[in-house]
């Protein structure tokens, strides 16, 4: 899953802010200093950082402001890919109950949290409540991005993905197939989210029998993202319940997939 609502910026930590005396612009800064541990797989530490600064945006923002909503979201993300998929889904809550009032139900963030509260249900192999919320949010986003946005994609691959759970094989593969299309026309063959698809793509075929379907596509899979290797981090969450689980897809770093 993409790094959903933050944006990240070349702004340096100062590490002589007292604790006493921070301003608004020091927990912005701070703010910036979690989305850079997450991008540097601390996780932990960063999901740490994201809770001082939510605390410390209160006195300054409020309940209500798009800044805090932004921060539980991003909390949730990095609880996320240390495995607490629970605590996850309540800060993803959380940045709903904030963010709502701030920009309203439509606003393309509150459909971003909602993503990620849908690949948390993917997570825990809920797939028919899954599938629901995915359909959902392809339409709800359809209108606001256009057919061939890389949002979407997400969203299909994360619909394929359910689907596959329930081992409806073909639909899962014409979305991918789908999402493929939209990634490579946007980023080109050699990117982790083309190499994530076909990754998915392999799985599925494995799950049919279609042994040599499933080695073209996994040997794509792996040139892939062996070369973006870095790109997206480890993620500690559990991988989906798709089967069988080759050994070196499971090694793949891949944010779709849940791959640790």
């Amino acid at each position: 899953m993409k790094i959903i609502l933050i944006l990240i910026l070349l702004v340096s930590f100062s590490p002589n802010i007292r604790a006493e005396s921070k301003t608004l612009g020091d927990w912005a800064i701070l703010h910036r200093e979690a989305d850079n541990l997450f991008k540097n797989a601390q996780h932990e530490d960063a999901a740490s950082l994201y809770r001082q600064v939510i605390k410390g945006r209160l006195p300054f923002q409020g309940n209500q402001h798009r800044d805090v909503g932004v921060a539980w979201n991003n909390l949730g993300v990095a609880l996320y890919f240390i495995g607490e998929s629970e605590k996850a889904e309540e800060a993803y809550e959380k940045a709903i109950e904030v963010l709502l009032p701030a920009v309203g139900a439509k606003h393309p963030d509150i459909l971003s949290v909602k993503t990620n509260i849908a690949f948390i249900m993917e997570s825990k192999n809920n797939y028919k409540e899954a599938e629901k919320s995915f359909r959902e949010l392809l339409n709800q986003k359809l209108p606001l991005v256009g057919a061939n946005h890389p949002d979407l994609a997400d969203c299909e691959e994360g619909l394929a993905l359910a689907l596959e759970g329930q081992e409806k094989h073909e639909e899962a593969l014409n979305l991918l197939e789908k999402a493929l299309k939209t990634r490579t026309d946007k980023h080109g063959e050699k990117h982790t989210d083309v190499g994530a698809t076909y990754a998915a793509m392999a799985i599925i075929y494995l799950n049919q029998g279609k042994f040599d379907e499933a080695d073209q596509f996994d040997e794509k899979a792996r040139n892939i993202l062996s070369q973006t290797e870095g790109t997206y981090l480890p993620n500690l969450n559990t991988v989906s319940r798709l089967r069988p689980q080759p050994a070196e897809l499971l090694r793949a770093k891949s944010k779709n997939l849940r791959i640790p």
